[in-house]
Order: C-alpha cells, then structure tokens, then sequence
C-alpha cells in the first residue's frame, strides 16, 4: 500500500514538471508549395520549433508565422530557426528570405557574419538574398540595422546594399570601383525582383492578416 501511494504521489509531481528536451512552439508554417521541415515535406498548420531546419525546393516557396513576425523563403532556400530570449531569429544558409515585423516585434536575420535586424520597433519589412560573395539586404519598409563583423549600417527604409563576404571570390570583385563603396558595404540599386512566391503580399504589405 505504501509503494503504490508513493507511485501515485511521483505520478502527480511529474505531471508538473517540464521534462528534458520538451519545448515550446515558436511558430507555424501558414504556407508551403515544395518546402521542408527538416528532412519531411510540410504544409501549411505544421508546427516549428527552435533548432527546425526550414528548405524549399527549386520552383518551391513556404511562409510562416510567428506573432508579429512573418517570413517568406524564396525557392532553394534553407533557414535555421531559432529563438534568443524574446527575439525570433534565423540563420539563412542558402537563398533568400523576406521578412515583415510588426510594431513591437523583434527579429534578427544572420548569414555568415552578417545580421540584420529592424532599426526601429515601427513596423518593418525587408529580404535578405545569400550569394556565392555576398549578402544582399534590402530595406523596403523602415531602416535596417546591418552589422558585418565590427562594422555597423543603418540602411535606409527603399536602399539595398551588398555586404561583401570576407576571403569569398577573392574579396573585392574585378570590376572597376564604385564611388558608392564603404567599407564592406556597396549601395546597389534596389532589388526589383521582390521573392515573387506565395505569401509574398502578406509577408511585405498585409497588416491585417493574422
């Protein structure tokens, strides 16, 4: 009689406890056409975790939703996800990702050694293109603040910059120099070709969608 009210007492104790390895759910894919969650096809209503794998496949595009923060992976794209304290963050390892934050949101986008995050908590949208070279980050809605390696820019709300990978392609290109040179920091026309995917609308310019 006393084992089993022991047993029925640790039962109940346990049942409060958190468990090693159990986590909360950062966000949910809301779309997905070709896209992964670690090694699995997913759709849209899957849950995401820190630590998940995020990929598309070529031709592919997956949006997902994280309170105020919404992101939109562009075709053979892979992002890491993650959660530092209160903040959304991802690791872009390949391909392009835009972003849409809403006021009071907080997120930091990193690839390579380059981090993006909003400059300001108003609302914020941008994209963030890995290349073979370079990082090209494009603010459309509000300023960005950019760090590469010791170096800090805030880009401004309709300016695209392509921020050079150390020791990539030889470090600078061949082509002439441009005036527009500062530091690893190249001001380029901005990008016309916004992802063109699903969910693209939503991640850029639809406050109302949940």
């Amino acid at each position: 009689m006393f084992r089993r009210s022991l047993a029925t007492a640790l039962v109940i104790l346990l049942t409060g406890i958190s468990l090693p390895g159990q986590t909360s759910p950062i966000g949910a894919i809301t779309q997905s056409t070709g896209g992964h969650l670690n090694n699995t096809a997913t759709s849209a209503g899957t849950t995401i975790y820190a630590g998940d794998r995020l990929s598309t496949e070529v031709g592919g595009a997956l949006t997902l939703r994280s309170g105020p923060v919404q992101l939109t992976l562009a075709e053979d794209s892979v992002l890491y996800m993650n959660q530092d304290g209160g903040s959304l963050s991802g690791m872009l390892q390949r391909g392009s990702v835009a972003f849409r934050v809403e006021s009071g949101g907080s997120l930091k986008i990193d690839a390579v050694d380059v981090r993006v995050r909003p400059q300001t908590p108003a609302l914020t949208a941008g994209q963030v293109t890995l290349e073979n070279c370079a990082v090209v980050v494009t603010s459309r809605v509000q300023s960005l603040e950019v760090t590469a390696g010791k170096e800090t820019k805030i880009i401004e709300e309709g300016k695209s910059y392509r921020v050079s990978i150390p020791g990539a392609c030889g470090g600078r290109s061949n082509h002439v120099p441009q005036p527009l040179v500062h530091g690893r920091f190249l001001a380029i026309p901005i990008a016309i070709g916004v992802i063109t995917v699903i969910g693209v609308q939503e991640a850029l310019e639809s406050p109302d969608r949940p």
